[in-house]
C-alpha cells in the first residue's frame, strides 16, 4: 500500500480531530496508509519540516505567523510539496494562488468533499510514489524510494545513500547513479556529492544547505549546478 506522508498546521483542536479522523476513513477507503503529522504552531511546523511530506493541510488563520505567510516560507524550503488551505471564509481561498496552492477548503470540513482532494492530490504525487531504488550494502538489500534520499556521498571508494530514515553504504560510481537519477532531480553540487535537488533550502556561494546540513560547492560544478537549481524551481535564481 502506498503511504502519504501528511502534514495539518491547525490551531484549533476541534478542527484537527475531524480532519484527522476524515484523513484515515479516505485513506482507508482508497486503499493508501497516511502517516499524520500535527503541528498547532507554524513556527514549529517550518522548524521541522525537511521536504518530508507529500500533502500539507494549512489554516489560513494561525497564531504568531499566518498560514500564508507560512506558506511563502513553506515554499522556500519545498517548490513541490501540495499545499491545501483551510479557511473559515472563501474569500481568503484566493490568497493560495500566491503560493501555488493546489486547493482549499472551507470549514466545516465535510467527508465528500475532502475526499474528492485526496483522490485530486493522490493522483498527482502518485507517480512519485512508485519510483524505488534496490541499494545492497554487504548483508542485504533495502527498497527505497527515490523521494527519500536526499543526497548521495562517494566516502572511502562506497557510496553513502544519506535518506530520511537513515543511511546506507554501498558500493557503486556515482556517475553511474547520477546517470541513473538525473531524471528524478538529482544533480552533482561537486565531485563527491550528488544530491536531491528537492531538499535544497538555500544556497549561500558556495555552500549548499539541505536543511542543517551543508555540503560544498566546487567551482567547476557550481554554473551547472545553479542550472539544475533554476531549471528546478521553474524559475532563475
Amino acid at each position: 500500500m502506498d503511504k502519504i506522508r501528511i502534514s495539518i498546521v491547525e490551531d484549533n483542536k476541534e478542527d484537527a480531530n475531524i480532519l484527522i479522523d476524515y484523513l484515515n476513513k479516505a485513506m482507508n477507503e482508497l486503499g493508501l496508509v497516511g502517516d499524520i503529522s500535527l503541528y498547532d504552531k507554524p513556527l514549529q511546523f517550518l522548524d521541522k519540516y525537511n521536504g518530508n511530506c507529500d500533502i500539507v493541510f494549512m489554516d489560513i488563520e494561525l497564531p504568531g505567523a499566518d498560514g500564508l505567510e507560512t506558506s511563502k516560507l513553506l515554499r522556500e524550503k519545498d517548490q513541490n510539496v501540495i499545499l491545501i488551505f483551510i479557511t473559515n471564509m472563501a474569500q481568503y481561498a484566493v490568497d493560495g494562488y500566491l503560493v501555488d496552492a493546489m486547493d482549499f477548503i472551507v470549514k466545516p470540513v465535510s467527508y465528500p468533499n475532502l475526499l474528492l482532494k485526496i483522490q485530486r492530490a493522490y493522483k498527482k504525487i502518485s507517480s512519485n510514489l512508485h519510483e524505488k531504488i534496490i541499494i545492497n550494502d554487504k548483508t542485504s538489500s533495502h527498497v527505497v524510494p527515490i523521494r527519500d534520499i536526499k543526497y548521495i556521498e562517494v566516502f572511502n571508494h562506497r557510496l553513502v545513500f544519506h535518506t530520511l530514515d537513515g543511511d546506507l553504504t554501498s558500493f557503486g560510481s556515482l556517475s553511474k547513479m547520477e546517470e541513473q537519477l538525473g531524471k528524478y532531480n538529482f544533480s552533482r553540487c561537486n565531485n563527491c556529492y550528488l544530491v536531491n535537488l528537492k531538499f535544497v533550502t538555500k544556497i549561500d556561494d558556495f555552500t549548499l544547505y539541505l536543511g542543517n546540513e551543508t555540503l560544498a560547492i566546487s567551482r567547476s560544478k557550481k554554473k551547472s549546478f545553479l542550472k539544475d537549481v533554476a531549471d528546478f524551481l521553474g524559475g532563475s535564481i
